[in-house]
């Protein structure tokens, strides 16, 4: 029995509400998520030449929307573990320090409704980034030494959202079209937070601006939020009834200010836990996309995405190094190629198998390893599983997991001076996911 059309208008509501308070997505694709809910997710995030996913539709390509009819509702929720760990040496020095990690939840929501005849509006609520690490003060290792002769303890959450009300529809008989407007939020705390100018003290020889200095960065532990806009357009042709070709772009999403209240932290300068504001600009870069999907026969689908990240030209991660002042530019990220390919086998008319590989060029620089110490986005290779199963017509439960394998950055410490030679600051990351999700066709009664 298929879900009443009032039954589904409740489950739009919880939903929502759920989708509206996302976890703390850590990054698998640059900082964004390499798919969303259990199907893209379980196909390796591929699915812009064809959409076996409504979630997956809102988060790679609008145009595929159109190919659902009537109604729909996805939901998912993916609970994600990363494993990080930061070693550095400095002299006969050396350390490692690995960060607390729990799984975090990460919910997605989206909803679709035929106008027309091929013409298809859907909005979608989806957790679809971010980064963070939880770094306690270890003596033993030198970037992690109590301040100020290391950073410290270092805490660093970032999360990031979308809401994307869409419009697709049928050209013609092969040629699907979509345009979607996304509407995001992002909430981003840092503890040391190195963007903001430090406070410095001439240290115990009481000169400036010599090798004993004190610099003491302040907490931005406070997280700080801001919304950004942009927008995501996109084509799928179907060239016969085993190929089909897509492609979409996504703008650069531009954010206001994240905005923090701080105090100055050096205890050797008057200034000391006085207040004092701060501001960091941070936009997520614009995504092309191309994919090829190849269905052999009606039971066996399989896709191929291509994309490229713009880092280099988005705020916040076009530059690195130092300010005069002491401040950090950015982070100072590359432009990163993203290989998806997912394989979908329909066992029996109930059982789904789905299998993908997902491949994303690392955006971090080995030079500037200590610059991304909060946000070490460096996994490269995604192995992704998953099965749907049909409960009854309309109502589908999908469940997924995936494995980020470890991957590793090694660089220098990086002073205002520039690089200190024989140091080095690694970055150690991996991750572990597990999703599930459900789908439904509600119909009026």
């Amino acid at each position: 029995m298929q879900l009443s059309f009032r039954r589904s208008i409740h489950l739009i509501a919880f939903s929502a509400l759920v989708a509206a308070t996302p976890g703390t997505a850590r990054a698998t694709d640059g900082h964004f998520l390499h798919g969303v809910g259990a199907i893209n997710s379980a196909l390796g995030g591929a699915g812009v030449a064809a959409n076996s996913s409504l979630l997956g539709a809102f988060f790679v390509n609008p145009a595929g929307l159109a190919s659902f009819s009537g109604t729909h509702l996805e939901m998912g929720f993916e609970l994600m573990k990363p494993e990080r760990s930061v070693s550095s040496s400095y002299g006969n020095m050396s350390g490692s320090t690995m960060s607390v990690s729990a799984f975090t939840p990460i919910p997605a929501f989206g909803w679709s409704t035929e106008l027309s005849d091929g013409v298809v509006f859907g909005v979608a609520g989806l957790g679809i980034g971010g980064f963070g690490v939880d770094y306690a003060a270890d003596p033993s290792n030198p970037m992690m030494m109590p301040r100020p002769y290391g950073f410290g303890s270092v805490y660093s959450n970032f999360q990031l959202m979308k809401i994307a009300p869409a419009l697709a529809w049928k050209a013609s008989d092969k040629l699907r079209l979509g345009v979607a407007l996304n509407v995001d939020w992002a909430s981003l705390a840092v503890d040391p937070m190195p963007t903001a100018a430090p406070a410095v003290d001439p240290g115990p020889d009481g000169v400036p601006r010599t090798a004993d200095d004190r610099a003491y960065y302040s907490s931005a532990a406070h997280a700080g939020t801001a919304f950004g806009f942009g927008a995501q357009i996109g084509m799928q042709y179907q060239m016969n009834d085993k190929f089909s070709v897509g492609a979409s772009y996504t703008s650069p999403q531009f954010f206001g200010d994240f905005s923090y209240n701080g105090v100055y932290e050096d205890p050797y300068l008057a200034s000391y836990n006085t207040p004092r504001t701060f501001k960091f600009r941070m936009d997520a870069p614009a995504v092309y996309a191309a994919g090829l999907a190849y269905a052999p026969t009606t039971a066996v689908r399989t896709a191929l995405d291509v994309k490229y990240m713009g880092y280099k030209s988005t705020k916040g991660f076009d530059q690195s190094g130092y300010n005069s002042d002491g401040s950090v530019k950015g982070f100072g990220w590359n432009d990163i190629l993203v290989v998806a390919a997912g394989l979908e086998y329909d066992a029996s008319p109930e059982w789904t198998l789905r299998g993908g590989y997902n491949y994303s060029g690392n955006p971090i620089p080995d030079a500037l390893s200590m610059y991304n110490i909060p946000a070490p986005a460096i996994v490269q290779h995604h192995a992704t599983v998953g099965v749907g199963y049909k409960l009854r017509p309309g109502v589908e439960i999908n469940v997924a997991a995936y494995k980020a394998f470890e991957n590793s950055i090694s660089g220098p410490m990086q002073f205002p001076t520039g690089a200190v030679p024989g140091t080095t600051v690694k970055n150690t990351m991996s991750e572990t996911s597990f999703l599930i999700g459900f789908s439904f066709v509600p119909t009026k009664r």
